[in-house]
């Protein structure tokens, strides 16, 4: 069994940084902010909540299909990554509490709110602080265009899929310029491989 300091290395290092499942995450939102602005409000809430069910299943599988490691069979933070996932079904309900009787225009900015919050316990489980800073911009995002700005509510889709994107760039950078990256990398690859 290895460390906890060993696990959150390796759990990062295996993940990079997360920066797939926030790629994915970005994909999803920009593809709802741009059905949203086409008018349909209905369907870019529907496929935000069913994509964001798929984040998970889709950024696992590009993970496998991108041959990235998986953390060794000890390392319990792949548990804790799964229950802090739970988090956001669990959390759809505020949402619609939120948005309902004629408040659709507040579904983008709660739902900010809502993975802002969610992506808050990663930066213990990637043991990264980028994702303390990822959770209070989205937090903000949520807030500003809910509360200031409701009338571009809609925008504020665009803008979380960009800071997601964003974020998944930077925690690539992160994670693969850190020192001995390569060599648990390749080391991970190999046991696989069986070489």
């Amino acid at each position: 069994m290895i460390g906890l300091s060993n696990q959150h290395v390796e759990f990062r290092r295996c993940h990079w940084g997360g920066s797939v499942y926030l790629a994915v995450e970005s994909l999803l939102w920009l593809l709802s902010a741009t059905v949203g602005t086409a008018g349909q409000i209905p369907a870019s809430m529907f496929i935000l909540l069913i994509g964001g069910m798929l984040v998970y299943p889709i950024a696992t599988a590009c993970s496998r299909l991108l041959k990235m490691p998986k953390p060794d069979s000890s390392n319990k933070l792949a548990i804790l990554s799964t229950w802090i996932a739970l988090t956001i079904p669990l959390g759809v309900p505020l949402v619609f509490m939120a948005t309902s009787v004629d408040r659709e225009h507040l579904f983008f900015p709660a739902f900010a709110v809502l993975v802002g919050a969610h992506w808050l316990p990663f930066a213990y489980v990637y043991s990264m602080k980028s994702f303390a800073m990822l959770a209070v911009i989205l937090v903000l995002a949520g807030v500003l265009f809910g509360f200031v700005l409701p009338q571009f509510s809609a925008a504020c889709g665009f803008v979380v899929g960009g800071i997601l994107l964003l974020f998944a760039i930077i925690n690539f950078i992160v994670v693969h310029g850190e020192r001995g990256f390569k060599a648990v990398y390749i080391k991970k690859s190999d046991q696989k491989t069986g070489r």
